[in-house]
């Protein structure tokens, strides 16, 4: 009630518009405005949906839906892929491949221990460490069997779990990598960042990770869209492949006319955080923009050393969690008598506001495209508008449904030829594995199709089955970006993106 009272107080003073967005009915949601504090602490550890490829569908909180790429996956999570079709689970150092027309559930997932129960199809799995957890593979109603490193051949309808002779392929060798020195392997995602930018040096963060190939505009949180998923409610899916990781760990910061990614000191078992942001305007309501009817939504990303306070979850062990590595004193993160979070961390200063990205309230609430529909707003407009910590308090639309996509044609050469070479370039290190899945629909009198990728594998359920299409390899090295460790408070690009 506090926080609400003091937004609406700013909104009357910084609002020319508030009329607009007082008369402007809101969106009907189907679930509440934020997802209720629950009593246990939520899933800390999860994975990913790293490839799809067709008609890929996933099953979160009880429903089904279509995949998304980054889709986050955790206890109770299932995944399955069609006819023609192949999904990617990446869980910390693991990998999972389905062949179409197979079945996974997560049965469970944390510090501890993977347990996957492989319901139909053909599976691959790599394990490439094991650590303190332990990977288990339940099959066709079997008791669970534990897995040591290598590559996994899993029939279900054979009912065998068979281990492939070659085992960990030599590209997926993570002592070639950057990222194990910087974060925990345990963090789901890490493998992606050695391969689409570099690791630098900084007197202020340590060690920060900068992505390359990205126009001078780009800025995080930016491109993807937003999804509601129990439990945590609004969660961020980023578009690029490697944005897994600095979407939902550590901090962003501005330094030296660029993005870097901040992981903060080492963590060893990192806690999972839907989206690492604050958003800007009135709780339940959102932000007014001029020139646009009803309200818009306003997010910018958390710097180093700002808190991030979840609406879903009350656990004050668990919060303090979600920012170790990030907040250097952790007792600062306390309740208040009224169970919020104290308003020395709502009023901070937050270095990254003015850098906020704006939607229209129908574009978030419908999990549009953000970089196709972002507006324009007044630097003042943001940094008068009053910090929500955690969620805006708007509950999704009534046809928004946790992983929904456009659904994939999938009938025509030309359309599937179109579709891999998307997929190519946004999920490299899956790229023979797709081939492979797709060769024989591919299979016609015209010229082979040439695909272009790069880190490529074949699952070990592919290898006896030779493709007949070219693979034309390219690998793009990023050139180093030199960072000159200021801090994000300071000084910020003339060229930065609105809009």
């Amino acid at each position: 009630m506090r926080l609400l009272l003091i937004g609406l107080f700013a909104m009357v003073l910084a609002s020319p518009v508030l009329a607009q967005e007082e008369a402007t009915a809101p969106i009907p949601p189907t679930e509440p405005a934020t997802a209720a504090p629950a009593a246990q602490a939520p899933p800390g550890r999860v994975g990913r949906l790293s490839l799809v490829a067709g008609n890929i569908d996933v099953r979160s909180s009880g429903a089904w839906g279509d995949g998304l790429l980054n889709f986050p996956l955790a206890t109770g999570t299932a995944v399955r892929a069609g006819a023609h079709s192949h999904a990617g689970i990446e869980i910390g150092g693991a990998t999972i491949d389905l062949a179409p027309e197979s079945e996974i559930e997560i049965v469970r997932l944390d510090d501890r221990a993977i347990r996957i129960a492989v319901v139909r199809g053909r599976v691959d799995i790599a394990v490439r460490r094991l650590g303190g957890d332990s990977v288990e593979v339940a099959v066709s109603g079997q008791s669970p069997q534990k897995l040591r490193t290598g590559r996994y051949d899993i029939d279900a309808g054979a009912g065998q779990i068979a281990l492939s002779t070659e085992g960990a392929p030599a590209e997926d060798d993570e002592t070639r990598l950057a990222a194990p020195y910087h974060v925990s392997p345990y963090m789901t995602g890490l493998a992606e960042l050695d391969r689409a930018g570099n690791w630098q040096s900084t007197g202020e963060f340590g060690a920060v990770w900068v992505p390359g190939g990205l126009p001078a505009d780009w800025g995080p949180y930016r491109d993807g869209q937003w999804r509601w998923i129990k439990p945590w409610g609004w969660t961020w899916i980023d578009s690029q492949p490697w944005g897994f990781a600095t979407s939902h760990y550590g901090r962003w910061a501005f330094i030296g006319e660029r993005w870097a990614w901040v992981p903060g000191t080492f963590v060893e078992h990192p806690e999972y955080i839907p989206a690492v942001v604050a958003f800007l305007g009135t709780a339940a309501v959102g932000l007014s923009v001029a020139d646009i009817t009803g309200p818009g939504i306003a997010w910018f990303p958390l710097a180093p050393g700002e808190a991030y306070w979840p609406s879903y979850s009350r656990d004050l062990a668990y919060v303090r969690g979600l920012n170790r590595g990030s907040v250097s004193d952790l007792e600062t993160i306390r309740l208040d008598a009224d169970g919020e979070p104290p308003l020395e961390i709502v009023d901070e200063h937050f270095a990254n506001r003015e850098f906020a990205s704006v939607v229209r309230r129908s574009v978030f609430v419908n999990g549009g495209s953000v970089a196709q529909a972002l507006l324009a707003v007044p630097e003042q407009r943001l940094q008068n508008a009053p910090v929500l910590m955690g969620s805006p308090q708007i509950g999704p639309a009534a046809r928004q449904m946790a992983g929904a996509a456009p659904a994939i044609a999938r009938s025509g050469r030309a359309a599937w030829v179109s579709h891999i070479a998307a997929l190519l370039a946004r999920s490299l290190s899956r790229a023979k594995a797709l081939q492979t899945a797709f060769a024989h629909h591919l299979q016609s009198h015209e010229p082979a199709a040439r695909l272009h990728g790069a880190h490529l594998r074949a699952p070990a359920y592919t290898l006896s089955a030779a493709p007949r299409h070219t693979i034309l390899l390219r690998v793009a090295h990023a050139a180093p970006v030199v960072a000159h460790g200021g801090s994000a408070k300071g000084a910020r690009s003339s060229t930065r993106h609105r809009g």
